[in-house]
């Protein structure tokens, strides 16, 4: 089975971590339960709302691409409560007018929601920034947090991990959208799970997966 997918993201940071996220995670979830072979492409058939990131215009994006993939990804950071509420509705709102306009099955429009921003996510296992920064120290000397639920905690992950690059200096010091894609190589999808906000997207993917007869 050829597994094809379309990816929206608020930026071209998170497009970079999460085109390297997704098929690790496909992966993974196949290899476990799957119940024949999976081919994922290395990066996503297309990368919507490029131009225009309303509703109505990645909306008909997509549908007037539907044939050429199976799963569409959804990405909204979560920021503050009321970022949230808003920006979770809006993330809905792409999967429904999607079904609106072409009939597209709204089990394969997954939404990637971590908690705050992307960074919370890339920062879930210290051991995976360490070594994209080629740091030999300890994750607790550059500031970085024990885990994924700490991670979820940070008021700002993308200025924790801003700040750990800082402490650096030198030539390894690095722009943080330049190492989201080290980090996404190197993660424990394990050490991911336990933010409760990657498990929701799991849990979309899982669904997903299974209505396309994956698993």
């Amino acid at each position: 089975m050829y597994l094809s997918y379309a990816l929206f993201c608020e930026g071209y940071s998170d497009f970079q971590y999460f085109e390297v996220l997704i098929p690790r995670l496909i992966d993974d979830v196949v290899s476990d339960r799957g119940r024949y072979p999976v081919e994922v492409p290395n990066a996503p058939t297309f990368r919507l709302g490029r131009s225009d990131r309303s509703v109505e215009a990645v909306a008909k994006e997509a549908c007037d691409k539907r044939g050429a993939f199976v799963l569409t990804f959804i990405h909204a950071d979560t920021g503050g409560t009321n970022q949230a509420r808003t920006l979770a509705s809006r993330s809905v709102a792409y999967c429904a007018r999607m079904h609106d306009v072409c009939d597209f099955t709204p089990a394969r429009c997954v939404l990637i929601r971590p908690r705050h921003e992307t960074e919370a996510w890339a920062l879930a296992d210290p051991e995976a920034v360490r070594g994209a920064l080629g740091y030999k120290g300890s994750p607790a000397d550059l500031g970085l947090p024990k885990n994924a639920r700490a991670a979820e905690r940070l008021p700002d992950p993308k200025e924790t991990l801003r700040a750990a690059l800082q402490r650096l200096g030198g030539s390894r010091r690095r722009d943080v959208d330049a190492i989201l894609p080290a980090i996404a190589q190197r993660q424990s999808i394990n050490a991911l799970r336990r933010a409760p906000s990657f498990v929701e997207f799991e849990g979309g993917l899982t669904t997903a997966l299974k209505d396309f007869g994956a698993i």
